[in-house]
């Protein structure tokens, strides 16, 4: 294809990624499929993100610096997708990155299968503490996140959710883009529509996403209770067939707890054990089993093979901890408040959002205002995803 028309679109929403969005937008250029764009949209960034992105568009013409002025993730999806030339369209965070063969791999698989509409790679967290990397260890367990494949999965098979997905623009346009409405599971919203429509969805564990976890278990609980009222407006806008059993373990959890809490008040110590008690020992048990699995996930070679040749950094984090691996392997002293964390989080967001209509916050981190100093004439719109 002409450089006016590239094979795939890559659409990078960012906000205040400055630490990390070097190597996401190299882990992009150095894709083994070269015959792409990049689109990196940018949400008023008040740190050094848009300078660094600049930077290395003056030499890379592939690169084009977007704004997003609604600094939402749904919204800058939607101003790339308006902009993209490419007959395939994939999402990279950017406090993330992907490994060499990742655009190949998807693209390889939508054009051999005219039904599948999107592929979905396998997110492996990184972390830069003992603290983070008990939270990416257990963000990759089935204790921790269900049935969602794209966290542990290590064979091939069709899905409901296409994570950091390639997807075919036309379809993307058929259905509308994302519902700006959704500040959080604006993808899974997006994936559920595909689905109705009759397509299908791949999960390809080869497809590899290195992504930076929460450092510390209260910011994960925030980010979790967030998720979990995004879910809720989720499943208020489409209804029942939105909602599988694993959904309803976690609100059932806080309600149970909550329980417990007032039996013991009350004095009734046997009910408050009851509610209580199998819980704890069940997440224990989670812990321990994770623990001991002992499961190291390390960068992959091509990675490295990439920087030695060009001289380029390896994509951001990489290098780091990676799902616990290494000599920070998390112990069950840490998965144990992680697991809650996470599953009590999501529980109450979720419980917030369907009963009390509670909308997530833009973001479970800080977002800088608007009016912090930029210099003149920068672009500014994107919203960090995942957050």
């Amino acid at each position: 294809m002409s450089a006016a028309h590239p094979r795939v679109s890559v659409v990078m929403p960012v906000l205040n990624e400055q630490a990390s969005v070097e190597g996401a937008v190299r882990s992009v250029l150095h894709q083994t499929l070269a015959d792409l764009e990049l689109l990196v949209v940018d949400g008023d960034s008040t740190d050094d993100t848009a300078r660094i992105v600049q930077a290395i568009a003056e030499r890379e013409p592939r690169i084009r610096l977007l704004r997003n002025p609604r600094r939402t993730i749904p919204h800058a999806l939607n101003v790339a997708l308006a902009e993209a030339g490419g007959e395939f369209l994939a999402r990279v965070d950017g406090h993330a990155s992907v490994n060499r063969e990742y655009l190949a791999r998807g693209v390889a698989a939508l054009d051999a299968d005219p039904a599948v509409a999107a592929v979905g790679g396998r997110r492996i967290g990184v972390a830069r503490t003992a603290s983070g990397a008990a939270v990416a260890t257990a963000l990759s367990s089935r204790f921790g996140v269900g049935d969602s494949i794209n966290h542990y999965a290590l064979s091939a098979q069709d899905t409901d959710h296409a994570s950091f997905g390639v997807f075919r623009v036309t379809v993307l346009r058929a259905v509308g883009g994302w519902d700006e409405s959704l500040l959080v599971n604006e993808d899974v919203d997006l994936d559920h529509r595909i689905l109705g429509q009759g397509h299908r969805i791949r999960f390809d564990p080869q497809m590899c996403i290195y992504w930076h976890v929460r450092e510390s278990v209260p910011a994960l609980a925030r980010q979790y209770r967030r998720y979990g009222r995004g879910k809720a407006a989720m499943v208020l806008k489409n209804g029942l067939g939105a909602v599988r059993l694993r959904h309803l373990a976690p609100p059932a959890l806080v309600v149970a707890l909550g329980l417990a809490v007032v039996c013991a008040v009350l004095g009734w110590w046997p009910l408050a054990l009851l509610l209580s008690v199998p819980y704890l020992l069940a997440v224990l048990a989670a812990a321990v089993i994770t623990w001991r699995s002992g499961v190291l996930i390390d960068p992959p070679p091509s990675t490295h093979t990439d920087a030695s040749r060009t001289g380029e950094p390896s994509p951001a984090g990489v290098d780091e901890v990676i799902s616990g691996g290494g000599s920070r392997r998390a112990g069950p002293a840490r998965l144990i408040p992680a697991f809650m964390a996470m599953h009590l989080g999501w529980g109450l967001g979720f419980l917030e959002g369907a009963v009390f209509r509670l909308r997530p916050a833009t973001a479970s981190a800080r977002v800088p205002s608007r009016t912090a100093s930029r210099p003149a004439g920068e672009p500014t719109g994107g919203a960090r995803s995942g957050t």
